[in-house]
């Protein structure tokens, strides 16, 4: 059997998978991969391209990625004629252009075992220390790699799955219902694709759309800086809040804050105290997707206490919210409702 036979296979059996049958270790690892994918996939491309190695030759080591490793290999060979084509063809939109070995975090010259793999240019720790753990898996404890490549294959498949539902969702709506289009339905499209698994970056995604509509059509925002999503969920960034706006001379201005499906209680707005305790913050959003907000309305009524408090004490205002009553208020300051969907 080929190279690409084998990923052609791997790619049929995660399509009927029972994922009943993986281990827990199995899933945790690649489940962590998965979650990092969209700033990463450079990684994922790696450890396809490595699975496919030991599958072909169970006794190399594939911890040895190079050629100018004693007993390497050329990963990058490998992934450039097999894996990188295969991406291209079944997940395009992780596909990298040419190799995931380009990239400084997999073409250093750097063994993946456990001791050496420390030194990676990878700053998300755990996404690291699950790289290292499954090829750790393989070549230390002997796991099957197919097992592995069959289960990542599958998590891929959910993953493109939930992108392509998105995008045919927001296509109809936007080629055939725009002169139907209202708040309401907006809304009830979001709702939908809130509940869709891992779709935690959803609401993210939709509060900085309206931000980027509205931006420019507030006093309150002039001379302001809305700090683009990527830049501000790099690792090395110190960040405040899941969107940032900033004044001119550098300050937090507006900082927002999301969670999916967990109510708001006051010890969310006791780590927004610590989180800007040594700065000066203008506004603090508090929004979620749960269902009412908050666990309760007891809890409503000691938050709504708390942030007076905080707001006489330090002149910042917090509001807690839910994602969904903040898009209904911002949806009326919008004449054309392409212009979000298209954000």
């Amino acid at each position: 059997m080929n190279e690409r036979d084998i990923l052609e296979n791997a790619y049929k059996d995660a399509s009927k998978l029972n994922t009943d049958s993986i281990p827990i270790i199995v899933k945790k690892d690649i489940a962590i991969l998965i979650a990092n994918i969209e700033n990463n996939k450079s990684l994922v491309s790696a450890l396809t391209t490595s699975l496919l190695k030991k599958i072909i030759s169970p006794k190399q080591d594939i911890r040895l990625h190079r050629t100018d490793f004693a007993n390497g290999y050329s990963a990058r060979v490998l992934d450039t004629h097999m894996t990188s084509p295969f991406f291209k063809d079944n997940f395009p939109k992780y596909a990298n252009k040419e190799s995931a070995f380009l990239t400084l975090a997999t073409r250093e010259k750097i063994k993946w075992t456990k001791k050496d793999g420390k030194s990676l240019k990878i700053r998300n720790t755990k996404l690291k220390e699950a790289f290292l753990n499954i090829l750790d898996q393989i070549e230390i404890f002997k796991q099957d790699p197919k097992r592995y490549l069959v289960y990542l294959f599958f998590s891929l498949r959910e993953i493109s799955k939930t992108n392509e539902a998105l995008f045919r969702r927001t296509e109809v709506y936007k080629t055939e219902n725009v002169g139907n289009l209202n708040i309401n339905t907006i809304l009830s499209m979001l709702s939908q694709h809130f509940k869709i698994k891992k779709s935690s970056r959803l609401p993210v995604i939709a509060i900085y759309s309206i931000y980027e509509v509205l931006f420019g059509k507030f006093d309150r925002y002039k001379d302001k800086k809305l700090v683009p999503l990527q830049a501000h969920t790099s690792s090395d960034k110190h960040s405040f809040g899941d969107i940032e706006i900033y004044t001119k001379e550098g300050r937090p201005f507006e900082i927002v804050e999301i969670k999916h499906n967990i109510p708001i209680d006051k010890y969310l707005i006791f780590d927004v105290i610590k989180k800007i305790s040594n700065v000066k913050v203008d506004r603090y959003y508090i929004l979620t997707t749960f269902r009412n907000s908050f666990k309760n309305a007891a809890e409503e009524k000691k938050i709504a206490d708390i942030v007076l408090k905080i707001k006489r004490e330090r002149s910042v205002d917090i509001i807690a919210n839910g994602i969904l009553t903040t898009l209904k208020y911002y949806l009326r300051f919008i004449n054309n409702y392409e212009d979000f969907l298209r954000c």
